[in-house]
């Protein structure tokens, strides 16, 4: 299955934002590793930054599943192979162990 989709030009304005956030937050990151800051607020900051792209990751997610159920709804694709793209995208999303993530993208390819 090809892979066209892309994030609509109205939604990118807020992806960007949320990515420009999460960078501002890597930078705080390491601002506080330097002036030796407690492990716990650096590990607080961490999981702020994991939380946003993971929030990101899901938006473009999102934009693709629609992309690709418009496909399927047009005969364009078939739905077996626009639900196993799906599961192989979702799967790089989740914190499933990397064996299967691996295993998952020698199949779509």
């Amino acid at each position: 299955m090809s892979d066209i989709s892309t994030v609509d030009s109205g939604q990118q304005t807020a992806v960007r934002r949320r990515l420009k956030r999460a960078a501002g937050q890597v930078l705080g990151i390491e601002r506080m590793l330097a002036e030796d800051r407690p492990c716990n607020d650096v590990l607080i900051q961490l999981a702020a930054v994991q939380g946003a792209l993971r929030a990101v990751a899901q938006h473009i997610l999102s934009c693709h599943l629609q992309s690709a159920f418009s496909s399927v709804a047009a005969g364009e694709v078939p739905a077996a192979d626009a639900a196993e793209q799906a599961a192989y995208f979702a799967g790089l999303l989740t914190e499933g162990a990397p064996a299967q993530r691996a295993q998952a993208g020698r199949a779509v390819r």
